[in-house]
């Protein structure tokens, strides 16, 4: 019988080698030396995870709350270090995009049949 999880975690060591992964792991390096641009960045994704977070409890956002992660989010995308990181994560996100619908092709031929 087949372990996925094994095939899984032998995926996982292999996405760390390809040109992808390399890519972004760099970009975030140097986003990360940059310590204005990393600064900014963190106080970003906090604000974006508590926003997110808020939501998902049923609570809205106050206006406040709305124009500091719009604030943020404007002054972190004009960081040419993030601007990288993010075309890294789009080229990334494509990878994860093939590789998700490569291990989820059994299950779309499985219900693709009552189509047919």
């Amino acid at each position: 019988m087949v372990n996925i999880y094994d095939t899984a975690n032998d995926l996982a060591k292999q996405m760390r080698e390809t040109q992808e992964y390399t890519a972004l792991e760099a970009a975030f390096n140097e986003m990360m030396a940059d310590k204005d641009a990393f600064e900014l960045f963190k106080n970003f994704q906090k604000a974006q995870a508590a926003a997110q977070q808020k939501q998902m409890q049923g609570q809205k956002l106050t206006e406040d709350e709305i124009k500091n992660v719009q604030n943020l989010a404007s002054e972190v995308s004009k960081k040419d270090v993030v601007k990288k990181l993010m075309e890294k994560e789009r080229q990334m996100d494509a990878m994860m995009q093939q590789l998700n619908q490569t291990i989820t092709a059994p299950i779309q031929e499985l219900y693709k049949k009552a189509m047919d």
